[in-house]
């Protein structure tokens, strides 16, 4: 049934069956699948975005008090 070998893959596959079966039977509509996967997707960008800001503003704190002398 399982054709993952690791524990995670196993997970993913088990989680994807689980809805497969939930769609089959009219449990789950596609356009909430689409939706929620389009709330993990923004999540991701603006999760990545924050992590460039953050980057950004850590990266000015650490220049060298001293800069006139470089």
């Amino acid at each position: 049934m399982f054709w993952a070998k690791s524990p995670a893959g196993r997970l993913v596959e088990g989680a994807a069956w689980a809805l497969d079966l939930a769609m089959r039977l009219g449990l789950v509509a596609g356009a909430v699948i689409a939706a929620a996967m389009g709330q993990i997707f923004l999540g991701g960008v603006l999760a990545l975005v924050a992590l460039g800001v953050f980057l950004r503003f850590k990266r000015r704190r650490s220049k060298p008090k001293n800069a006139a002398s470089e």
